[in-house]
């Protein structure tokens, strides 16, 4: 197909059979994954996580195809989903109460990128494979993750830690209001 050419009808039934399965792949996969953040109720859910896979299958597949086509490179493309993704996942990141919130999806996200990079490529089984071991860490390690909270041990471990940390702080306002008044206090010898 020259490169200002339209597709046509033809040509996308023959895409659509070795690009298909890719985009089914990929549904499949951000569903595995948005699952688990849909039920813990995540910023980034079900819908999200299938239509940001989708898009990252879709963008992959298009490097590919216009690549070859255009005997350019075909991962040119690809390369700049992960600068558009950093920026998707620092959105989910927040502070509330000295505590950060959103770490978890914001690698949901990165890792749901990669997925829709892999099965773009061609990697359909790897792909639904790598999803299922992504949902398997969210799902089977949440409990670990409430223990390790809740535990008393390691409840005590953080507030020691909580405690150590608010010395510094204060150590360290100690110390830069003494230099504050040494400042104040010393005159320019000219």
């Amino acid at each position: 197909m020259p490169p200002n050419a339209n597709e046509s009808f033809d040509q996308f039934n023959a895409i659509l059979g070795t690009y298909g399965p890719r985009m089914v792949a990929a549904l499949i996969a951000g569903a595995i994954i948005g699952l688990e953040n849909q039920i813990y109720a995540k910023p980034a859910g079900l819908r999200t996580n299938i239509i940001l896979c989708l898009g990252c299958a879709l963008i992959t597949i298009i490097s590919i195809a216009s690549g070859i086509e255009m005997h350019d490179s075909t991962t040119r493309i690809t390369a700049q989903i992960l600068t558009g993704i950093g920026f998707l996942g620092g959105g989910v990141i927040l502070q509330h109460n000295d505590r950060i919130k959103g770490i978890t999806t914001a690698a949901t996200i990165f890792v749901n990128a990669a997925i829709g990079i892999t099965v773009g490529s061609g990697f359909i089984f790897s792909g639904i494979a790598a999803a299922l071991l992504v949902g398997l860490v969210l799902v089977l390690l949440k409990p670990v993750d409430r223990f390790i909270e809740t535990f008393p041990y390691f409840v005590k471990l953080r507030q020691m830690d909580l405690i150590t940390e608010h010395s510094r702080k204060k150590r360290d306002q100690t110390i830069e209001q003494i230099a504050a008044q040494v400042a104040e206090n010393t005159k320019p010898i000219i």
